[in-house]
C-alpha cells in the first residue's frame, strides 16, 4: 500500500496534465489482476515497488485492455522513462517511491462507456426512437444480431467478430437499460449474478476442489447446475436448461451434449439405414422417422467432432454462391 506523502513528489512530477478522473493503483494489487480493474479510457497510475515477475503479470493484465504499442511512462523522481506495454516485462522492477504512468486509450473503451451511451439515448432529451424500445421490441433484433455474429464466427473474419460482438453487447446494455428504468435489475445486478455463477461453477478454480480432466469438470458443472436449480425450486430434468427457441440442429446438439457429460453415449447408429429400410417400404417415410433420423445423424456427427449446425450453415452458403454463380453466369 502507500501513503499520500508518497504520492505527491509523483503527483508533480505528472506537471499540468489534464484529466477527467485519475486512478491510482497499487502495483501488488494490480499483479493479482488478470483483467485490469479500472476504467482504460481515463488515466491511471500504478505505484511501486513490482518486482520482474509482478511486472511480467501487470503486463499480461494490461495487455487484455491495451494494445502492444501503448505508451508507458516510468516516474522515479525527477527521470522518466518511456517505453511500449510490450517492453514492460522486461523492464526488470519497480522501486519503491516509484510509479509507472498510463496515458488513456484515445477513445471510449468501457462498458461504463457503453451503458452511459445508452442511458443518455433513453433520457428525456435522448432519442425519440430508442426511447420507445422495449423487450419485446427488441426479440427480433437479438436474434438477428445472433446470426450476425455466428456468421462472422463462420467466416473467421476477427475485425467483423469485433463489429458484432458490440451489437449484441448493445442488446445487452440497451435491455439492461430498460430495466433498470423499470425498477427490474440494474447492470451491478447482472454482473453480480454471472460473475458468481462463474465462481461457484468452477471450484476446482475458485476453491479446493481437484479435478482429473475436462469430463470431470463438465460432470461437476452439471451436478452444480442441478443442486441450484433444485434449490430454486425449478425442473429437476438435466436437459430445462437447454432453451426451446434453438434451432432443431443446434437444440439436438445441446441434449446430445447436455447428457454425455452425465452419462457415456451409447454409439450412434447410422441414420441412413434408418431411412433406406423405410424407403423400401413406400408410405412408411413418416415425421416421426425423419426427425428420429435427423435426430441420429446429428449424434453420429457429433461423436465426430462436428458441429451440425455450423455444417450445414456452411452447405447452405456454399448453395448460395453456387446459385448466385449461375445467376452471373
Amino acid at each position: 500500500m502507500f501513503t499520500l506523502s508518497e504520492l505527491a513528489p509523483i503527483l508533480a512530477a505528472l506537471d499540468d496534465q489534464a484529466y477527467e478522473a485519475l486512478q491510482i493503483v497499487a502495483a501488488a494489487e494490480a499483479a493479482g489482476q488478470y483483467y485490469p480493474h479500472f476504467d482504460p479510457g481515463q488515466p491511471a497510475l500504478l505505484i511501486g515497488p513490482g518486482d520482474g515477475a509482478a511486472l511480467s503479470r501487470i503486463g499480461e493484465s494490461l495487455g487484455r485492455a491495451y494494445p502492444p504499442g501503448h505508451p508507458l511512462t516510468v516516474i522515479a523522481g525527477a527521470e522518466r522513462e518511456t517505453l511500449p506495454l510490450s517492453a514492460l516485462a522486461g523492464r526488470g522492477r519497480l522501486d519503491p517511491g516509484t510509479a509507472l504512468w498510463i496515458p488513456p486509450l484515445p477513445a471510449a473503451a468501457s462498458y461504463a462507456d457503453l451503458q452511459d451511451v445508452i442511458a443518455h439515448l433513453r433520457a428525456p432529451e435522448g432519442c425519440p426512437w430508442d426511447r420507445e424500445l422495449t423487450w419485446a421490441r427488441l426479440r427480433a433484433s437479438l436474434l438477428e444480431e445472433s446470426y450476425e455474429l455466428l456468421t462472422a464466427l463462420d467466416a473467421d473474419d476477427a475485425g467483423k467478430v469485433a463489429e458484432e460482438l458490440g451489437d449484441l453487447l448493445l442488446q445487452v446494455g440497451m435491455q439492461t437499460q430498460i430495466a433498470a428504468e423499470e425498477g427490474r435489475f440494474r447492470l451491478p445486478d447482472v454482473i453480480a449474478g454471472i460473475v458468481g455463477k462463474l465462481i461457484r461453477r468452477h471450484p476446482h478454480v475458485f476453491g479446493d476442489v481437484v479435478v482429473s480432466g475436462t469430463g470431470e469438470v463438465l460432470a461437476n458443472w452439471e451436478a452444480i447446475k442441478r443442486t441450484e436449480r433444485e434449490g430454486n425450486g425449478g425442473k429437476r430434468s438435466p436437459l430445462s436448461g437447454v432453451p426451446a427457441g434453438l434451432p432443431a440442429l443446434a437444440q439436438a446438439d445441446a441434449y446430445l451434449d447436455r447428457m454425455s457429460r452425465l452419462r457415456a453415449a451409447a454409439a450412434p447408429i447410422a441414420p441412413w439405414a434408418i431411412l433406406a429400410e423405410a424407403e423400401a417400404k413406400e408410405g412408411q417415410v413418416t415425421p416421426g422417422l425423419v426427425g428420429a433420423a435427423l435426430f441420429g445423424l446429428v449424434a453420429w456427427i457429433r461423436a465426430r467432432g462436428v458441429d451440425a449446425e455450423s455444417a450445414l450453415r456452411a452447405a447452405n452458403a456454399r448453395f448460395a454462391d453456387q446459385v448466385a454463380a449461375e445467376e452471373e453466369g
